[in-house]
């Protein structure tokens, strides 16, 4: 009987030790984009005081998403100092530049966690994104308060912006077939995602996980019965150059039957079945695709015939 309340007694204190620790650990954990210190209400001195000597700022910002979110909440949204910080001491000081917070000397690490602060659940993986790694921080694409696009606040817009850094993607899209970026009809952002993605290449993917290209080319995105095997294992882009391609159909080669016998010849390594005997490629054959037509997968034929 004293054994068993003693035991009792042990595993009661035990859990008691390992609930306030874990209690313990909980308040003192912080999001990495939450402020340190909250600064003094008085250390505030409102927008309309940044705008005595920040005039034209104060009436761009007017027409900023920021500006309408904090008219939303009665002026207590974001505001000037939401991101610069407390003015107090920068007003007191007669407008001492080292008193106030300036993204300007800011590095892009501390430029990232500020933004962070308010779109973290927007971007959660901008941190370990390409761009985030590289030290391309939201003020190298985005402004404030010189923007050209007002959605995004960008500082240009696509796809000139995106060029600025990707020059060698830029050739691609003036091939004689390619995605109709340059003509506005498409956006870089539409396939991949600047702010980080779990995709290769930062691309989006569809809600089922599917590859970003069968947002538009819904015709391939299946399930099928009888799948072309190259779509799930490489992608789209094992045949097509999603850019630009000076090739039909923005293919790789520019003889559909050559594309095609990258994997269904005897001399590749491949699982893909071989040319049939009758298929003498040393003739003229018209293309693969003229009977094999449903070539990304089909309910009914397993060599792709409908």
């Amino acid at each position: 009987m004293f054994f068993s309340v003693a035991l009792v007694v042990s595993l009661f204190c035990f859990w008691e030790v390992v609930r306030v620790s874990a209690a313990g650990a909980d308040n003192q954990q912080t999001s990495p984009h939450k402020k340190a210190n909250i600064p003094d209400p008085a250390d505030f001195v409102g927008s309309e005081t940044c705008e005595t000597c920040h005039e034209d700022i104060g009436k761009k910002f007017a027409e900023n998403p920021h500006s309408r979110l904090a008219m939303l909440h009665g002026g207590k949204g974001v505001t000037c100092e939401s991101c610069h910080g407390p003015g107090r001491e920068h007003v007191e000081g007669g407008g001492d530049i080292e008193k106030i917070l300036r993204f300007s000397t800011m590095t892009p690490k501390a430029t990232d966690e500020k933004c962070l602060e308010c779109h973290a659940a927007a971007h959660p993986n901008f941190e370990r994104s390409a761009h985030g790694d590289a030290g391309v921080s939201c003020t190298s694409c985005h402004s404030i308060h010189k923007f050209e696009n007002d959605v995004s606040l960008l500082k240009v817009s696509q796809p000139k912006l995106c060029y600025t850094c990707h020059t060698d993607v830029k050739p691609a899209f003036s091939q004689p077939f390619h995605h109709k970026v340059d003509e506005g009809l498409i956006d870089c952002s539409d396939c991949h995602n600047p702010h980080g993605s779990f995709k290769d290449k930062g691309l989006h993917s569809s809600v089922a996980g599917d590859a970003v290209c069968v947002k538009c080319h819904t015709e391939t995105a299946g399930p099928f019965v009888y799948e072309h095997q190259p779509i799930r294992t490489d992608g789209c882009t094992f045949c097509h150059s999603p850019h630009g391609s000076p090739n039909p159909r923005l293919l790789t080669r520019n003889n559909v039957n050559s594309l095609c016998l990258q994997c269904h010849s005897a001399s590749m390594n491949f699982n893909a079945p071989g040319i049939p005997s009758f298929h003498n490629q040393a003739k003229q054959y018209p293309a693969c695709t003229v009977c094999h037509v449903q070539i990304h997968g089909s309910n009914a034929d397993s060599v792709y015939f409908r």
